[in-house]
């Protein structure tokens, strides 16, 4: 798509610290000659490591306290540092910290905000830091250039979707969809693949995070495949007045993060 356009001050109002100068990101495919600032304050790329302890031991992890932030227990770890006497980071402060723009950040913040407040973690284990799965969100859409605005539209679709997993009537998810970051992720695959004219390639998903839960690409499409048929009906689109109301509040400044701005 090439560069976005320059953001809007008044579209995205988020009182955040400026950004270090630019870098190529820790987690970049090889070979690929498009590079990203690295995230704020990041070992390494938190969101590319969120699901990497879906294959490995967390016992194991214990065990090498100085393992690189590649798995998924030294990453969680290193983003969510508890020093003895200090606060623990709040959530609006850590999605500041860990993704690559203000937008982002607020997207985020928001996007997970509303995720628990629909009850998606009671029903649908994570056993990492449940703000990751935002973090990942925001790393592929901006990894891949979508714009704010889209990256927004996406989300809230996704949000509609994952209401919709909510309500009385849904068919049980058998046991392997019942994670909730393969759950999230790819239905926010779907909505992106409605939404956009030119889409992240399921192919790529599978590069950047889905190896990690899934054996293969075509594995992953059959997983997306029933999350399409049997949880969503063949049915994409959604009522435009539920994804307003959605893009009105992950575009919001929250008084939480004004007061700590």
């Amino acid at each position: 798509r090439g560069s976005p356009p320059p953001v809007s001050s008044s579209f995205f109002m988020v009182g955040s610290p400026s950004l270090p100068s630019s870098a190529a990101v820790h987690g970049a495919r090889s070979g690929s000659s498009s590079s990203m600032p690295a995230a704020r304050g990041a070992p390494g790329t938190a969101a590319s490591s969120a699901a990497n302890g879906n294959k490995k031991d967390e016992d194991e992890e214990k065990d090498r306290p100085g393992a690189a932030s590649s798995s998924s227990g030294a990453v969680h770890r290193q983003i969510v540092p508890s020093p003895a006497g200090e606060l623990p980071m709040s959530n609006y402060a850590f999605f500041v910290k860990y993704t690559y723009s203000n937008e982002c950040a607020l997207l985020a913040y928001n996007f997970h905000e509303l995720v628990t407040h629909l009850g998606i973690f009671e029903q649908f284990a994570y056993r990492h830091d449940h703000r990751l799965i935002s973090v990942t969100l925001a790393y592929i859409f901006y990894r891949y250039q979508v714009h704010h605005c889209d990256m927004a539209l996406d989300l809230a679709v996704t949000l509609v979707y994952l209401e919709d997993v909510r309500m009385p009537g849904q068919s049980e998810l058998h046991e392997h969809s019942r994670d909730a970051f393969n759950l999230i992720c790819y239905l926010a695959f779907l909505a992106h693949a409605f939404n956009a004219d030119r889409t992240i390639r399921l192919s790529d998903w599978y590069k950047e995070i889905g190896w990690r839960s899934f054996k293969n690409c075509r594995q992953l499409n059959g997983y997306v495949f029933f999350l399409f048929s049997q949880v969503r009906r063949f049915r994409l689109r959604v009522s435009e007045t539920r994804v307003k109301r959605y893009i009105q509040k992950l575009c919001s400044v929250p008084s939480q993060i004004q007061n700590e701005s």
